[in-house]
Order: C-alpha cells, then structure tokens, then sequence
C-alpha cells in the first residue's frame, strides 16, 4: 500500500504556528476567522506569487480543494468556494484544511512512501491530518475557545458540530 508521509509536527507546533499566523495578521483575538477574505486579500501579501483558482465542479469532480504548495497555488471546487463565501462550516474548513497544506508541506516534506501490510502513518506524519488540524485551530482556535461550549464554538467560529468537538476536545 503505498502512502504519503510527511515530516512529523505536533498538534502543539501546529497551534503555535497558526497562533503566529494570527498574530501577524492581526486576527489572533477573532472568534469568528474570515477565511475567505485571508484567502483572498492576505495570502496573496503572505505568499508570493500565491495563485488562487476557482473551478469549475465538472472539471474538480469529486475533489473539493487541492494545493500544490510548490507553485504556491490552491485550487478550490466552485460550489465548495460559494458555500464558504455564505458561511458553511464544512466548506470554511476545507478553505482551511488548504492552507494548512500551503503553510505546512512541500516537495521536500512530503514524501511517497511503501507501507507494510498492518503498518500504518502516525497522526502527526500524515499530511492530512495535520492539515486538518491546522484547519481547526484556525477557524476555532484553542487559546480562544477554552472555556466555550460546542454550541458557542460553532455559532461564534462558523464551524460544524463535529469541528467544534474536536477542537474543544484539543483545547
């Protein structure tokens, strides 16, 4: 079976990484993170040469982002971008989830790997995971949402139940 497996970050390193992220940009005490405007308007400062696409659903197919941070591009599906602009939880994550990936890997820190039969990917080496945990913490970040309930979380950060569970489970 073959996988990807990235170089190992902790979910610690992650939320002290996404903290500074926060912090430069001046968003490190809003509940509520707009990103679809940092998408839009700071990544494009951050990053340079930083390539958004938004495509169309019959030439993404299934897939609903996708980021080649070597090119420093993310490719987001059409309805996936709409839903987010409107406020949809899932769709704010995989926004996140993204730019998790565009912060987070590289050629170099991503590597295609064979597996053993009954081996498997620690959490914190696998590039998904940690994208998603990057994701989380920038839309319901733990220093802001310790002492919140799940239903706070999800009204007051845009985020879905099972994300607002998540989150105050690693807050």
């Amino acid at each position: 079976m073959n996988s990807y497996k990235a170089y190992p970050i902790s979910r610690n390193n992650i939320k002290n990484f996404v903290h500074k992220i926060k912090e430069i940009t001046g968003f490190e005490n809003d509940l509520y993170f707009p990103v679809v405007h940092f998408l839009e308007h700071v990544l494009p400062i951050l990053v340079p040469d930083f390539c958004l696409e938004i495509v169309p659903k019959n030439m993404m197919g299934s897939k609903h982002g996708e980021t080649f941070p070597n090119k420093n591009l993310i490719r987001i599906r059409e309805d996936i971008y709409l839903r987010a602009c409107n406020g949809e939880g899932r769709d704010r994550l995989t926004i996140a989830h993204e730019i998790g990936h565009l912060f987070l890997h590289d050629n170099d820190s991503i590597a295609l790997c064979r597996l053993e039969p009954g081996e498997s990917i620690k959490p914190y080496e696998d590039p998904e995971w940690q994208a998603d945990c990057f994701g989380g913490e920038l839309l319901a970040s733990s220093y802001l949402i310790k002492n919140l309930s799940v239903e706070t979380i999800m009204n007051s950060c845009g985020v879905t139940r099972n994300a607002a569970t998540v989150q105050k489970r690693n807050a």
